[in-house]
């Protein structure tokens, strides 16, 4: 499945907001309802935005893109930020507690 979700990455070091997406990468093994779900990163906004205003605008729209590719339901990940320190690529494997479309990262 592919499932994306939409999140939300603060460059620290510029100040600014990227949208960023994850795809639904399994666990190996057989698939259970027990097993969490990982979610590998897959790109964000490059450049960036200013504000976060106007980075959830473009992560809406990067949610409605995705609904038109994807296999299974967007889900957003919106209500706090990936904080990163704005040096190397931000890639990241993640943990999600989904249900009705809202994603929250799940934290050990």
């Amino acid at each position: 499945m592919f499932n994306p979700v939409v999140a939300m990455l603060h460059n620290e070091k510029l100040n600014k907001w990227h949208p960023i997406w994850f795809k639904e990468s399994p666990l190996p093994g057989p698939p259970s309802e027990d097993k969490p779900v990982r979610h590998k990163s897959k790109g964000h906004h490059t450049q960036g935005f200013d504000t976060r205003e106007a980075a959830l605008s473009a992560a809406k729209e990067l949610s409605n893109a995705l609904k038109e590719q994807a296999i299974g339901p967007v889900s957003l990940a919106l209500e706090k930020d990936f904080e990163w320190d704005g040096n190397d690529i931000p890639a990241m494997v993640v943990f999600f507690d989904i249900k009705n479309e809202t994603a929250v990262p799940m934290i050990a």
